[in-house]
């Protein structure tokens, strides 16, 4: 397994997070000197709740830009035709001037604002940290590709190198925001610590602000969100009360590394389980591993999601994608675009029965079928709609939910529980149907009882006996909750590169099924 640098991570978030600050009415002016080019167009995009693009003439290596802002605004600035001539600053109500080469924009000086030096200076601290512990060097080592592989041995000790460069790394962002209590960036890198963070940690890292900066809109929104939280969050031993000390391991006899392609499974009655490939096919799979039906849906769109009720019929449902076209940059090109999902209803030996018209969602990441409840993921839409299985009519949506790398998924209960892998939040989060907030878990970080990774969980469901699995990718971790907390499944590999979902799904009998291109279909089941 691979531990992710939260240092890039971190930068990363810094170049996309809206901002806050005063509100100095002298205006924001930029002056540029761009060497290696004359004449242009530069575009420059701002971050303020939602991106808007504005264009300035480039005239002998030289241009001018000026807004008047409200609060601090994130830029982004581009050279049309120099797909790498780039630049990341931070505007406020100030002169500032950046000088650079067009060859080389993202290292340009900018200096100016208080928000950029501050910016600034904290980068320069933390490249010096790199440095320091040879993050380059390690990572390199780590990830080298084509070349030869570290040894578990040698893995496992970069990876403690990693971990502790990782915490300084968080100490010298909590020590910044000490030297500069009053300063807005300290804020914005309060919302940034704090996301995917519980109740508890959001509220000690809010404690390092002034006082001062309690009326600003970054703070408000944290203090909402805090609140929000505080209804929801419980500890392990509060909603798994009644599941104690549960361990799995994997089914070795089970024949399901042959069936690649699947891109979510279902469970009938008979345990018999019902896998999806990406080409529409739709397999049923004995407890054995052993196929017992293949057939064909014929659907024309992309098959994402595959649902079966309690009469097994099986809903098979895929995205409809039409291609669109947008401006980027100034280029006009064609994007292919979700505008709709298809979702067909068949028997176990094929026969399609019915479809079924889903209103209000344009992909389909996940689904599940509980009495006359369809329930449907909608990664594009940000939320999960209730449906009457039978009609298609909407009862409701569980809504802004923090999706990710195109994956949204979930799992349901009879009772009307839906658990969701809110994976962007890292935290699994429950609701009735009527979108009704019940409980919540979890956070970011690296220990046992938190998810790792840029996004996790991916997947998650519920077993019988009250414990509850959950699936992280990159590296991959499946782990099963109990009263006394979350233990691992050992002897699974990497299933996935990257951002890329492992669908799970539970049996009658508490087995727990996976699926990846690499492995195939992965069988795990309780350890005495």
């Amino acid at each position: 397994m691979k531990t992710k640098i939260n240092f890039f991570a971190s930068l990363s978030v810094l170049l996309i997070i809206s901002l806050t600050s005063c509100n100095n009415q002298s205006g924001f002016k930029l002056t540029g000197n761009i060497r290696g080019i004359t004449d242009g167009t530069i575009y420059l995009t701002s971050y303020d709740g939602k991106p808007h693009t504005d264009t300035v003439l480039l005239k002998d290596g030289k241009f001018e830009f000026s807004a008047n802002l409200t609060q601090p605004v994130q830029y982004m600035m581009m050279v049309e035709g120099r797909d790498r001539a780039y630049a990341m600053f931070y505007a406020d109500n100030s002169k500032m001037t950046l000088t650079g080469h067009v060859d080389s924009l993202f290292k340009a000086t900018i200096t100016g604002g208080e928000t950029q030096d501050l910016v600034t200076e904290l980068n320069r601290r933390a490249m010096e940290l790199q440095k320091l512990h040879k993050v380059g060097e390690l990572s390199k080592e780590l990830y080298n590709r084509g070349g030869n592989k570290v040894t578990p041995e040698r893995e496992a000790e970069i990876n403690s190198l990693m971990d502790k460069f990782n915490q300084e790394y968080e100490q010298l962002r909590i020590d910044f925001i000490k030297e500069n209590p009053k300063a807005y960036y300290s804020a914005i890198l309060v919302k940034q610590m704090t996301s995917g963070k519980s109740a508890e940690e959001t509220a000690k890292y809010l404690g390092l602000l002034d006082k001062e900066l309690e009326t600003t809109t970054i703070v408000s929104e944290i203090r909402k969100n805090l609140d929000e939280m505080k209804k929801t969050e419980v500890s392990l031993g509060d909603f798994i009360k009644d599941a104690h000390n549960l361990a799995y391991k994997v089914d070795n006899s089970y024949a399901g590394k042959q069936y690649g392609q699947v891109v979510y499974l279902s469970v009938l009655s008979d345990n018999n389980i019902c896998a999806l490939k990406s080409t529409g096919d739709v397999l049923i799979i004995d407890p054995s591993g052993k196929i017992k039906k293949t057939f064909k849906t014929g659907m024309t769109s992309k098959p994402s999601a595959i649902a079966t009720d309690a009469l097994n019929n099986i809903f098979v449902l895929g995205s409809v994608t039409e291609n669109k076209t947008v401006e980027r940059r100034g280029k006009t090109v064609q994007v292919p675009t979700p505008v709709g999902v298809e979702c067909q209803v068949f028997s176990t030996d094929g026969k399609k029965l019915r479809e079924v018209k889903l209103e209000g969602i344009v992909t389909a990441t996940g689904a599940r079928v509980s009495d006359s409840t369809l329930v449907v993921a909608d990664t594009r839409g940000r939320h999960i709609v209730i449906y009457n299985s039978q009609t298609g009519v909407k009862r409701s949506s569980i809504e802004n939910l923090r999706t990710c790398c195109g994956i949204l998924d979930f799992s349901i209960r009879k009772g009307n529980e839906v658990l969701v892998a809110n994976l962007g939040a890292f935290r699994v989060n429950c609701f009735d149907y009527d979108a009704k907030p019940l409980f919540s878990f979890g956070q970011r970080g690296s220990g046992l009882d938190e998810f790792h990774g840029c996004c996790n969980p991916v997947s998650v469901d519920f077993l019988s006996n009250g414990g509850i699995v959950t699936v992280e990718k990159d590296p991959t971790r499946i782990k099963v909750y109990s009263a006394e907390g979350a233990k691992i499944i050992e002897g699974i590999d990497e299933l996935v590169k990257g951002c890329s979902h492992i669908p799970v799904v539970v049996d009658k009998n508490n087995n727990i099924y996976l699926a990846s291109d690499k492995e195939g279909i992965i069988k795990c089941i309780t350890a005495i």
